[in-house]
């Protein structure tokens, strides 16, 4: 005589939790994506995309078992992984296990308290980070002068230029940071304190523009790129 074998659907909270923890590994990809190019970009994308195996599982027993099993290896993985950046994996991990435990026949709810808590400040701090370091500085007032500067400009030699010194001491007039970016065109990265007054930031932009080889030069926001 043969036994059908019931399956038990996925509960609900057990799949919101899940769906969670993939939202929390998402932040991840985005910044391999946007700026990505060291070796832990591999480890970020497979961790974000073995957060959101548990939700192809089709019942309880075998949506448990993905939890336990990718959520466990996530934590391992962000424990080994802590010296390179691999801990933002950790929070993902956190949640499938949360998740895991309201597939069992007898859920209980402080696991449950704890996926949501985890997942709301995880995604919180994303939000606030994107916004911080994406959003935000389209709004701030520009802050630097950026410089073009020909290739065979003398400030490019090898010898030693007070006009590059980096905390902007051989420039002064509220220059606090100097630096050369490299890109499609030589560019000087002047930042300066924003309590400068106009005046001192007259007289800075012009000694910039007095510098040999620079063609002109703009008041940006670095980070946005908004320039006038």
């Amino acid at each position: 005589m043969e036994t059908l074998s019931v399956h038990r659907s996925v509960p609900r909270a057990g799949r919101v939790l899940a769906v969670a923890a993939a939202l929390c590994a998402a932040p991840a990809v985005v910044w391999v994506i946007l700026v990505g190019g060291s070796l832990i970009d591999g480890p970020l994308v497979l961790g974000s995309l073995a957060a959101a195996a548990p939700l192809f599982a089709r019942d309880a027993v075998n949506f448990r078992t993905a939890c336990l099993v990718f959520g466990w290896g996530l934590l391992a993985v962000s424990a080994l992984g802590t010296p390179f950046g691999l801990f933002v994996l950790a929070p993902a991990g956190v949640v499938l296990l949360t998740a895991a435990s309201r597939a069992r026949p007898e859920p209980r709810r402080l696991p449950l308290l704890l996926g949501a808590l985890v997942a709301t400040a995880t995604l919180g701090f994303a939000g606030w980070a994107a916004g911080t370091i994406w959003i935000a500085p389209y709004f701030q007032e520009p802050d630097a002068f950026v410089a073009t500067v020909q290739k065979d400009s003398p400030l490019l030699g090898t010898g030693p230029r007070p006009e590059l010194l980096y905390d902007g001491s051989g420039l002064g007039h509220g220059a606090t940071h100097v630096s050369v970016l490299e890109a499609d065109a030589v560019r000087l990265v002047v930042v300066f304190d924003p309590r400068t007054p106009d005046a001192g930031l007259a007289v800075l932009r012009r000694l910039l523009a007095d510098l040999p080889g620079v063609a002109d030069v703009r008041l940006c926001d670095p980070p946005a790129g908004n320039c006038r």
